[in-house]
């Protein structure tokens, strides 16, 4: 039995891009069509990229010409690993164009899954201490990205209303990190100090962006329906976190709620001031049960996903080199044309797990914040995989020294 037809929108973004190459890989996916109002990095191997114009106008089009049973959104979350707030808030006519493609009559799709953010929740102080898919979403969310969420959210739920047929499955993402960036905590870039509230640490979570494609892939092919949250394993406190990622950081604005923090995020030239305020002020935890329930296993604790962020954002290079641009013509000629050489397919490698997945680098980074049980545990693991010996001789080192 051959697997979906999936078409994926936001396909030239980073998250997308991702996304779009784990689909690849999934031998239980069959056809994967990607689109983007603007041209992708680089080619895909498997799946075909049709440029679209601004707002996807033929959208509806593609999806029909396509056969799409699976049309995967993803814009809201494509515009807040790199926190493109303004990508985000004028999300309209896209929208009704993703409504337009599974509401045409002779509609191919039979599952929509709108993939957005945990940001959705807001910050009221009613949340509870860990938001599960059973935690009621605040009706009339404050501040523009939760606002711009809810809004994507409730056009997927109308669609369903008016096809009862149409299965809506709902991914909510904790702020992805990696090389696009760290969510909202991405903001202490644009400042040479970020003010935190005095007396306040709160907790934060977040997932690996391989793993945040890699948990769509599966949510995909495993046709999962309802709401999921995906997140990494453990919680730190925004002080680790930020310090883990390498961004200055200062507890010097007194507790008088959001209201102050936000106004002084606003006149530094920091977008979504109002969701980072209350990410700075009450954070949260993400309860990741259900997804795992399904037999997803996340690579990457949210310890370890900064960490590799931090230590990437922090090393410089010197010839990062440019992408060559993605042109249509010469993808055409070396996918379809009799002219042109196949070329040797490439042996086929398994990516690491867990601690394995970080650079050396990365991992000695991590290694001083952590306790004597947890460098014990880490040093048995790293022995009986990689094995590398500066990290095994690093942690000995701290052992001794603890």
């Amino acid at each position: 039995m051959s697997g979906p037809r999936v078409v994926v929108t936001a396909a030239a973004s980073r998250l997308g891009a991702l996304v779009v190459a784990e689909l690849e890989r999934r031998p239980d996916v069959d056809t994967v069509v990607a689109v983007d109002a603007r041209p992708p990095a680089g080619p895909f191997a498997r799946a075909e990229f049709v440029r679209l114009g601004e707002g996807l106008a033929q959208l509806p089009r593609v999806v029909q010409g396509a056969g799409a049973e699976v049309l995967v959104d993803l814009r809201a979350a494509a515009a807040l690993t790199p926190l493109d707030e303004r990508a985000l808030v004028a999300h309209g006519p896209v929208t009704e164009r993703v409504g337009a493609a599974v509401l045409q009559d002779g509609s191919p799709v039979r599952r929509l899954v709108t993939v957005g953010s945990v940001h959705r929740f807001g910050w009221d102080r009613g949340l509870p201490a860990f938001v599960t898919e059973t935690t009621d979403v605040p009706g009339r969310p404050r501040g523009s990205l939760a606002q711009a969420l809810a809004e994507i959210e409730r056009a997927a739920a109308a669609a369903a209303a008016r096809r009862p047929d149409l299965a809506v499955t709902t991914v909510r993402l904790a702020d992805a990190v990696g090389a696009a960036g760290a969510g909202l905590l991405g903001a202490a870039d644009r400042l040479p100090l970020l003010p935190t509230v005095l007396g306040f640490d709160p907790p934060v979570q977040v997932v690996h962006e391989e793993d945040a494609a890699r948990a769509v892939a599966h949510v995909v092919a495993r046709a999962l329906q309802g709401p999921y949250l995906v997140a990494a394993d453990g919680t730190l406190a925004l002080s680790e976190a930020l310090s883990t990622l390498g961004r200055a950081h200062a507890p010097v604005l007194p507790p008088w709620g959001t209201g102050v923090l936000a106004s002084v995020l606003a006149r530094a030239g920091v977008g979504a001031v109002h969701d980072l305020a209350g990410q700075l002020r009450r954070g949260r935890g993400i309860d990741n049960r259900r997804l795992k329930a399904t037999g997803f296993a996340y690579r990457s604790t949210s310890r370890e996903a900064l960490a590799t962020a931090g230590a990437r954002g922090s090393r410089r290079v010197l010839h990062p080199g440019v992408p060559a641009p993605y042109e249509p013509e010469v993808e055409a000629f070396l996918r379809y044309s009799p002219s042109a050489v196949a070329p040797e397919p490439e042996p086929s490698r398994q990516a690491p797990d867990g601690v394995a997945a970080l650079d050396a680098d990365d991992l000695l980074a991590l290694l001083p914040s952590l306790d004597r049980t947890a460098l014990t545990a880490l040093r048995a693991h790293e022995a009986a995989g990689p094995a590398r010996p500066r990290v095994l001789g690093e942690i000995d080192l701290l052992l001794r020294r603890g």
